[in-house]
C-alpha cells in the first residue's frame, strides 16, 4: 500500500549548460528531534518519523520511480529507468532531480514553480514487512519507517506542513498505520503477560521452600 507524504523544502528550476530546464528539491526529509515539523500527526499521541536509510535499499535496487505533477500519473515529468530522474540522500533527506520533457504541461509547471506559485514537493511510498519499529516516550506513540520502496516524487500543489514528510493520506493508509500499532500493543501485553506469570510461579516456588 503507497503512503503520499508532501514537504515544504522550496523546489527550484534550473537551466543547464544545454538550456534544457531541471527541477530540483526533496521529495522527503528525514526525522529531526528538534525539528517537530519532520514527523506526521497520524492521529492523537500517535505520529509517524522518515528515518534516515529509510530510502537506502530502494535507491541501491534503483526501483523504477517515476517524477509526477500532483501525483497524476498522465503528468510524467521524468523515470529513474531513463535517468531523467535522479535520486540521491544526503543529510536532508530524499533529494531529486529532474529533467524537464519538452511538452507544454512541463513548461507550464516550470513557469509556475518560477513564480512561486508551486513550491511543494511530495512522495509515494510502501512499508516494508520488517521496515518500521514503533516506540513509545513521554506518552506519546511513535511509528519509525526505516525500509521502504519508492513508487513516484512528485511537484505538489498543496504540501501540508512547513518542513517535512507530512499530509496527503487516504483511510487504507491510516488503517495500516493503526494495524502496526495494534499489533506491536499485541506483542507489548504478550510480553507483560508472561512476565507477569514468571514473576507468580517464582513466588509459588518460593513458598513451597518455606
Amino acid at each position: 500500500m503507497s503512503k503520499i507524504f508532501p514537504n515544504e523544502k522550496p523546489v527550484t528550476v534550473e537551466t543547464r549548460a544545454d538550456g534544457k530546464q531541471m527541477v530540483t528539491g526533496y521529495a522527503a526529509v528525514f526525522h529531526r528531534s528538534d525539528d517537530s515539523g519532520t514527523q506526521y500527526q497520524l492521529m492523537d499521541n500517535y505520529y509517524e518519523r522518515i528515518q534516515p536509510g529509510a530510502f537506502d535499499r530502494a535507491l541501491a535496487e534503483m526501483q523504477d520511480v517515476r517524477a509526477l505533477f500532483n501525483h497524476d500519473a498522465n503528468i510524467v515529468l521524468g523515470r529513474t529507468k531513463s535517468n531523467t530522474l535522479r535520486l540521491t540522500t544526503d543529510s536532508t533527506g530524499l533529494r531529486y532531480e529532474v529533467d524537464l520533457p519538452e511538452t507544454q504541461q512541463a513548461a507550464d509547471l516550470a513557469k509556475s514553480i518560477t513564480r512561486g506559485d508551486v513550491s511543494g514537493s511530495s512522495f509515494a511510498f510502501s512499508v516494508t514487512a520488517e521496515g518500521q519499529e514503533i516506540e513509545r516516550s513521554d506518552g506519546q506513540t511513535y511509528r519509525n519507517i526505516t525500509d521502504a520502496n519508492l513508487f513516484d516524487v512528485s511537484v505538489v500543489t498543496y504540501p501540508a506542513y512547513e518542513s517535512a514528510t507530512t499530509g496527503l493520506r487516504s483511510s487504507e493508509n491510516l488503517e495500516e498505520a493503526k494495524a502496526a500499532l495494534s499489533k506491536w500493543e499485541a506483542e507489548e501485553n504478550r510480553e507483560r503477560d508472561a512476565v507477569k506469570k514468571r514473576l507468580a510461579q517464582i513466588k509459588l516456588d518460593a513458598n513451597e521452600d518455606l
